[in-house]
């Protein structure tokens, strides 16, 4: 019994031991996630009479360097670029530059640092010293948004300091292709919020410019983006607490390409596609003989023209119009290949095609059957063409279809109630194009919209400042979630009721553009002859439109 208990005790013991000296696999820690940490600088930052060519900053573990000719930038700008290199666990600087005396400077390090096992970016890390027996202690701070959406771009924006007299040399010159690059007092670049600041810069007035200078040096094109201030700023105490987006520069691509033709040529059997860049005004076409009809589309971008030829394999035409095009097209036919075998002209095409523009009808609007070629003999009211039956009852009607002017486009004439259902039915061949080829047979189930499904807003725009010219126009936008423009209508002066009628329920933005010009559209601003960009003003919420709720807001232009 007693070597029994004595065996227990000895095996609970041996149990415990190998408990205990079992190991678990280490976890490693936590991730890392800090960037860098500096530890010391050789010579230390805001040194006095710095003679040296060359400075060391230390971190507290090994860096890497990211793209250091663009992410380090240097106020005053050096002709020469530094030579920046990792040693140790630091980064060695080499200036290549005669130091000018009695001057600050400042080397910015923007996303130019990481450490080197995570590649946790050190945001922003600034060093100064003076060649003089002082350090340069005022600043320019400020924002840089887009023009049209007064957001922050996401691409790299730079920001130019300079004085006022090298400033007026720059715009003068603006546009000659002779002329040397600005004369820069600093430089810096926006952060990922729009925000910049110009630290330890001598006190004064200077002008601002902000650029996308995609190539950068330092030359800004006609079409690469930019933001002027109108007159100088003045240089605060770099201990202001007031001095934050002192300038709000508004940055735009400038509006300069001409008018002109995309690409021409046939699509189908008789028919031609001709694009262009910007939008047409009233064009005009001559097509020598050849009798053609034409439509515009909604953008006015694409003229689509048939000839009243169906076979019709080649064409010269004249496209005039007042936006700047005068052209003389000359088109032949090229026979394409499906499957390396060639197809004729007269293959093409997917024949004369009808279709209803609504399965899902919104109740105030109309249904209307369109047509992909132009209807050929008589337009007007067709009577007894469409059959609509109301599936509640299963009743039958026969009702008008009126084509309309275009000749693509043809009412359905029929008191469609809310909330309904229908079914719709055209016979084969009751339409016929231009080439004498009828339509197929068309039954479409059709449902209708209830007005309670729909939110409604009116929008007043106000000017308390009494500033603008008394014939502008306010241009006012309505936007969905992904930034698009849903709606847009004219508010004449004095007239500043806006309405937007049967909103889909959903987040919406207002925003009005002041448009001082009334040609009914934004305009970028011109550089040379210091015209900013038209203003635009957005309603500083996001509106939540309800199902079968009225909306109504005001938005100030002065703010």
């Amino acid at each position: 019994m007693r070597n029994r208990f004595l065996f227990m005790i000895v095996f609970l013991v041996v149990v415990l031991l190998s408990g205990c000296a079992k190991q678990g696999m280490p976890s490693g820690g936590p991730k890392d996630t800090e960037p860098p940490k500096l530890k010391r600088a050789m010579p230390e930052s805001r040194s006095l009479g710095f003679a040296d060519n060359q400075f060391y900053i230390e971190f507290d573990e090994y860096v890497v360097l990211k793209d250091a000719d663009n992410n380090v930038l240097v106020s005053p700008p050096m002709k020469n670029k530094p030579e920046i290199k990792t040693k140790g666990k630091g980064v060695q600087v080499k200036i290549n530059d005669t130091l000018a005396e009695n001057t600050t400077y400042l080397f910015q390090f923007k996303d130019a640092i990481a450490d080197y096992n995570e590649g946790n970016l050190l945001p922003s890390m600034e060093y100064v010293f003076s060649t003089g027996n002082y350090i340069d202690s005022m600043t320019v701070r400020g924002r840089v948004v887009d023009a049209l959406t007064l957001k922050p771009r996401e691409e790299m924006v730079s920001v130019w300091l300079m004085h006022p007299s090298d400033a007026e040399e720059f715009v003068t010159s603006f546009g000659d292709s002779a002329a040397q690059a600005p004369k820069l007092a600093y430089v810096t670049r926006c952060n990922k919020d729009g925000s910049f600041s110009f630290n330890y810069i001598k006190a004064g007035e200077y002008r601002v410019f902000a650029v996308q200078n995609e190539d950068k040096n330092r030359l800004l094109g006609p079409s690469e983006s930019v933001a002027f201030m109108d007159g100088t700023v003045k240089t605060r105490s770099m201990t202001d607490s007031v001095v934050k987006d002192s300038v709000v520069l508004q940055i735009y691509t400038p509006d300069v390409d001409k008018q002109r033709i995309m690409s021409c040529d046939f699509k189908s059997s008789g028919k031609v596609l001709v694009t262009t860049l910007l939008p047409m005004d009233a064009p005009v076409i001559d097509g020598g003989g050849e009798e053609l009809i034409w439509r515009l589309n909604d953008k006015r971008d694409t003229l689509t023209l048939w000839t009243l030829r169906e076979n019709c394999d080649s064409l010269q035409m004249v496209v005039n119009d007042a936006t700047g095009i005068s052209d003389t097209l000359k088109l032949r036919w090229r026979p394409k290949k499906v499957r390396g075998k060639p197809i004729s002209q007269l293959q093409l095409g997917s024949g004369f095609e009808m279709k209803l523009n609504y399965k899902a009808l919104p109740f105030y609007d109309t249904l209307s059957l369109k047509f992909n070629t132009p209807l050929g003999g008589l337009s007007g009211v067709r009577d007894s063409l469409v059959s609509v039956m109301y599936l509640k009852d299963s009743s039958l009607t026969y009702c008008a279809a009126v084509v309309d002017s275009s000749l693509m486009r043809a009412r359905i004439v029929y008191d469609f109630k809310q909330g309904e259902k229908y079914k719709v039915a055209i016979a084969k061949d009751c339409f016929k194009d231009i080439y004498g080829r009828g339509n197929d047979s068309l039954s479409v189930a059709v449902s209708v919209t209830k007005a309670e499904e729909y939110g409604n807003l009116t929008v007043e725009v106000r000017d308390s400042t009494l500033l603008l010219p008394p014939d502008y126009i306010t241009i006012v936008q309505l936007l969905d979630d992904k930034e698009a423009v849903v709606a847009s209508e004219n508010a004449f002066a004095n007239v500043f009721k806006t309405p937007f009628p049967h909103l889909k329920p959903g987040k919406y933005r207002v925003r009005a553009i002041v448009d001082k010009n009334r040609n009914g559209k934004w305009d970028t601003g011109d550089f040379a002859a210091g015209i900013q960009p038209e203003r635009v003003v957005y309603l500083p919420k996001t509106l939540d439109i309800r199902a079968n709720w009225d909306f109504e807001e005001k938005l100030e232009l002065s703010k």
